[in-house]
């Protein structure tokens, strides 16, 4: 029992005496899903300016190399009519790129441009907005040019709805990116309004690795990923060996993509002992890894060349971690403000390697609400300081003003960036607590009193306390503040309120105290009536202070004592008539006072009770775990062979047998005081 008082004292001293633990929250900064819609411009002036498909093949190419883990990608192919479309698709496999890319080739070039209609209807397949980030990718050479068109619209009509589409993107938040493809003659301003309308830009794109990298930077902010050009040349003829060394970790799928301006031949990759094959689509081939053993450290691409073929070898890396970010959104002024930043891989699993967050750049950063409403600038945050520890990038800042506070995160390395929404975190001023004490009787003859105040009121925060009188001095008292200590002065009976304020730099909190100077009558009229008052107090006690009953005596000198054991009864003789009545037994433990009447133990018997007067035999608790014997009953009462007599203490231990006999001898009864474990 000691050993468990002991922990009992040590946890509750740890109660007072520990500061308040704040428990953080977890944040974590989710890339949303993507729909993409590539409206693509099939007019006839394509033909020309694209004679080798470069534009729909870099799209394809796209297709193939996106990582398709939470983006779905729609398709329009327009000239003045719509010619093939569908609204966005999931392409998580091979069968669902290859249905894709089939739509993209079902038309070829021809026709007038009706960039308007292309726009529209390709915002219509892209639906309303659901919690999906929506980007709009329009490819053309040319502007809108409807001239001998026989559909009845016009330039003006498709200028016009070009328009109208990037209003009604601009109040969504759906972007529209432009990309002016091959030799482009037509109005770019155009396309850069339309752009610029819909907070986007507007990119133009000769080449087919242009495009490629307009393609990914325009999806940069839904996507971790690196396209790393591991070669630009020209080879002769045969098998080429183009070994790559592979430095990235934590990734969910590599993509290697080769473009040439002709037909590429058969291409192999070798990872790991595997010969993965490629999808070969003319001008490009893709080869898709999404086994990945961070073990490997080199892949080989076997790619058949001709003569003089120029050949351009793309490794395109993704990275499915989610960075978390743990802060407290609450927590008392002056207390420290902790934050700390890791990264789960997509099983779930925290990661720790030290290597890996040196390649990132981050900034925290903390704002006040009065910071942020007079001023939008980054300038108006104050950084924080961060410092990688034990697997995790952590930091900490001292509050010392209260308010609410915006905590912001942002990092990047090579293959993204992630920023966490603004995290509201509220800082909480506590008021000072305290009050002065009781001053007890003043009078003018008493003298002044003081009250060292910095003992008497304590700030929860620990801040500084300062103190003021807003009214005090008056006709009854003077009231007077000097380096914290409050002096009051009685002048003359009255009674006067005292307000005192106490601040702890940012709060005030008011005590107000109704003081009384006791006219001197009142405060010693008991020295008057002393003399009278002893007088009375002794012949008073004369007459009350009678000897108490033995029994009431006895109680009072045993009340620190406790029952112990039990009591067991039998009746040994009864009338015939009543029912039999069974052995009973009591729990003395249970018992809470320390004297008991026999006659409550068998209250259920009352017949009994009345014809053996055990309401007048008593059971007192003793010391060394014994009782007294006391009664004044008429019964015959016998403790072992030993008559009790009436009014006579007898002291029964454990074993004793205590004999009760009603005069008529109706009624027997037989206790035991038996001894139980506890």
């Amino acid at each position: 029992m000691k050993k468990y008082g002991m922990v009992f004292m040590l946890c509750l001293i740890l109660t007072f005496f520990c500061p308040l633990m704040v428990c953080a929250e977890e944040f974590t900064s989710e890339k949303n899903g993507l729909d993409v819609m590539f409206v693509m411009d099939y007019s006839g002036s394509m033909k020309t300016n694209d004679s080798k498909d470069i534009a729909r093949g870099m799209v394809k190419a796209f297709v193939d190399t996106v990582h398709s883990a939470d983006i779905r990608v729609g398709f329009v192919a327009y000239n003045d009519r719509i010619l093939t479309s569908t609204s966005p698709l999931t392409i998580q496999t091979a069968e669902e790129r290859t249905a894709l890319k089939a739509l993209m080739d079902q038309e070829g070039y021809s026709g007038n441009t009706d960039i308007g209609l292309g726009l529209s209807y390709g915002l219509e397949l892209l639906g309303d907005p659901s919690g999906r980030k929506q980007v709009i990718v329009l490819i053309s050479d040319g502007e809108s040019d409807l001239r001998g068109s026989n559909t009845g619209r016009t330039t003006e009509i498709s200028q016009a709805d070009m328009k109208t589409a990037a209003r009604r993107c601009a109040k969504t938040g759906t972007k529209i990116y432009t990309v002016a493809f091959g030799s482009y003659d037509g109005n770019t301003e155009a396309l850069k309004e339309i752009s610029e309308n819909t907070s986007a830009h507007m990119y133009t794109a000769e080449t087919p690795d242009r495009l490629i990298e307009i393609l990914y930077g325009i999806f940069s902010t839904n996507m971790d990923y690196s396209i790393q050009e591991l070669t630009d040349s020209v080879f002769a003829p045969g098998i080429q060996n183009i070994r790559v060394g592979l430095e990235e970790n934590y990734l969910d799928e590599m993509d290697v993509l080769l473009i040439s301006p002709r037909k590429i031949g058969n291409v192999k990759i070798l990872y790991g002992g595997q010969a993965i094959e490629t999808i070969n689509l003319g001008n490009y081939a893709v080869g898709k890894i999404t086994e990945i053993d961070n073990k490997i450290r080199e892949l080989t691409v076997q790619a058949e060349t001709l003569e003089n073929q120029e050949l351009q070898l793309y490794l395109v890396s993704y990275r499915s971690l989610t960075p978390v970010l743990e802060v407290s959104p609450s927590l008392y002024k002056n207390e420290p403000l902790c934050y700390e930043l890791y990264f789960r891989d997509k099983n779930g699993n925290e990661v720790t390697d030290p290597d890996f967050y040196q390649n990132f750049t981050y900034q925290f950063s903390l704002i006040s609400q009065q910071e942020k409403n007079a001023s939008q600038e980054s300038g108006s945050e104050a950084l924080l300081d961060t410092a990688f520890s034990e697997g995790r990038i952590r930091g900490q800042k001292l509050m010392e003003r209260s308010g609410t506070y915006f905590f912001q995160a942002y990092l990047e390395d090579s293959m993204g960036n992630s920023a966490f929404e603004p995290i509201p975190v509220r800082v909480e001023n506590r008021l000072p607590e305290g009050t002065l004490p009781e001053p007890g009787t003043l009078t003018v003859i008493t003298g002044e009193r003081s009250y060292p105040l910095d003992e008497h009121f304590r700030d929860p925060d620990g801040d500084d306390l300062s103190y003021s009188l807003e009214y005090g001095s008056g006709k009854c008292l003077e009231a007077e503040l000097s380096n914290s200590v409050l002096t009051i002065r009685p002048l003359k009976a009255g009674t006067q309120t005292l307000s005192l304020q106490v601040s702890d730099g940012e709060s005030v909190s008011d005590y107000e105290y109704e003081i009384e100077i006791t006219p001197l009558w009142k405060a010693y009229w008991w020295v008057l009536v002393l003399f009278a008052g002893i007088v009375a107090g002794g012949i008073i006690w004369k007459l009350t202070h009678r000897p108490k009953p033995e029994l009431e005596q006895l109680t009072v000198e045993t009340k620190k004592n406790h029952f112990c054991g039990r009591l067991d009864a039998y009746f040994t003789a009864q009338p015939e008539k009543e029912g039999e009545i069974p052995p009973l037994s009591f729990q003395l433990h249970k018992i809470r006072e320390n004297r008991l009447v026999i006659g409550m133990l068998l209250e259920e018997y009352p017949e009994a009770v009345s014809a053996l007067e055990l309401n007048e035999i008593y059971l007192v608790a003793d010391a060394d775990r014994r009782m007294v014997l006391y009664h004044t009953s008429k019964s015959s009462v016998m403790l072992g062979n030993s008559i009790a007599c009436k009014q006579i203490q007898y002291s029964v231990s454990f074993g004793d047998v205590i004999y009760i006999t009603s005069l008529d001898g109706s009624y027997e009864l037989e206790i035991h005081y038996i001894a139980v474990i506890q």
